[in-house]
């Protein structure tokens, strides 16, 4: 092998790969990224058996080939020179990678003993816009659960039909579902659940993608195709759970806040609740002289540190209700919504509150109140 590439984009070709690499693996393999000539383009390519990510940089190829070399060296050591081009060439495992001002040469491994990552057939392809997909993942995977005990529910849900996608995730505390228009699609239905670190990945990917991203899913993996960078990932197997019906339609109390004023209050609570698993109590109690407006009580309390309460004035229908919250489940969602009007809309003490925008009805943020 030997080509010649912009240490630029070689750097942010390594950053991206090198980011799924395992630290340690029963694998050793695996702590390697893999050099391929493709095409006419270098190809990076990394997995951990569960994620790959394929990511082709613009180079001259003066002569095919392919190796394997240790992820973490190869990528400090792109990383920290300071070339407009560098050249690489191979002579057996031995790779000399050369500038201007730096040189090294870094002991690999034969292409051969690396993983394939997998080719998707393309069964069911979708493509969606680059931005929607951004923001449906920003608004999306933090609800996902943290632990494997119900490992479909560390996932990200995916239920494509006709012309929309919606994504949900859900730790059975919380549940956000955020739906986008498909630009093009089969007009089939289909749904799958992705990782959340596959996920997670993909949403730093995007950064450095086009206008559109195509998905294409073959049963069980699924391919997120961004122009010049592939993301390939197992899914998971199993059944969701029917999420939709937790979602509340009638409600006792309702409120509309601004965004930033409900954030700040909440978070003063939460310095209080610390001790108390971050619950806080919200106060609604609508004014009976003017309809329309009422008072928003937020509260923290700690047994062995005080206790703070802190009043706005807020729109307001429905009856007086008080009901505690995980605070960090509120503050958590609020940074993802776009609007600067919240909505607050409760369906009593022991019920799911649901927390929306004041504008376009495409994203919808659930959470249950905690016990008394």
């Amino acid at each position: 092998m030997k080509i010649t590439c912009v240490q630029e984009n070689l750097q942010k070709a390594l950053a991206h790969t090198s980011r799924i690499i395992p630290s340690r693996s029963s694998l050793p393999i695996l702590e390697n990224v893999l050099f391929s000539t493709d095409q006419g383009r270098l190809k990076v390519s990394a997995t951990d058996l569960e994620l790959g990510i394929n990511y082709w940089v613009g180079a001259k190829i003066e002569e095919d080939g392919s190796l394997a070399l240790p992820s973490r060296l190869t990528t400090e050591f792109i990383s920290n020179i300071k070339e407009d081009k560098v050249s690489i060439k191979s002579q057996g495992v031995d790779v000399s990678i050369e500038g201007e001002k730096y040189n090294a040469t870094i002991k690999g491994i034969e292409s051969e003993d690396y993983p394939l990552i997998p080719d998707i057939t393309k069964d069911f392809i979708f493509s969606v816009s680059t931005k929607d997909l951004q923001t449906a993942i920003s608004q999306v995977a933090f609800s996902s659960a943290a632990d494997n005990a119900r490992p479909v529910l560390s996932g990200v849900y995916f239920s494509f039909d006709k012309d929309t996608l919606k994504m949900a995730a859900t730790d059975s505390y919380r549940l956000a579902e955020k739906t986008i228009k498909v630009v093009k699609g089969e007009k089939v239905a289909k749904n799958f659940i992705v990782p959340s670190r596959a996920i997670m990945e993909l949403g730093k990917l995007l950064k450095d993608s086009g206008d559109k991203v195509e998905v294409c899913f073959d049963g069980n993996q699924v391919l997120f195709s961004l122009g010049s960078i592939h993301l390939v990932s197992r899914l998971i197997d199993g059944q969701y759970p029917n999420y939709t019906q937790i979602i509340p339609t009638d409600f006792e109390s309702e409120i509309e806040v601004d965004k930033e004023e409900l954030f700040t209050v909440c978070k003063v609570a939460s310095l209080f609740a610390r001790e108390s698993a971050n619950s806080i109590k919200i106060n609604i109690k609508p004014d009976k002289n003017k309809e329309g407006v009422g008072i928003l009580a937020i509260t923290g309390q700690g047994n062995q540190i005080g206790e703070s309460t802190s009043k706005i004035t807020v729109k307001a229908l429905g009856k007086e209700l008080e009901v505690s919250f995980n605070a960090k489940y509120i503050l958590d969602v609020l940074p993802n919504i776009l609007e600067k009007k919240i909505k607050l809309k409760l369906a009593g003490k022991i019920n799911p509150c649901l927390i929306q925008g004041d504008g376009k009805q495409d994203y919808t943020y659930v959470i249950m109140p905690l016990r008394a």
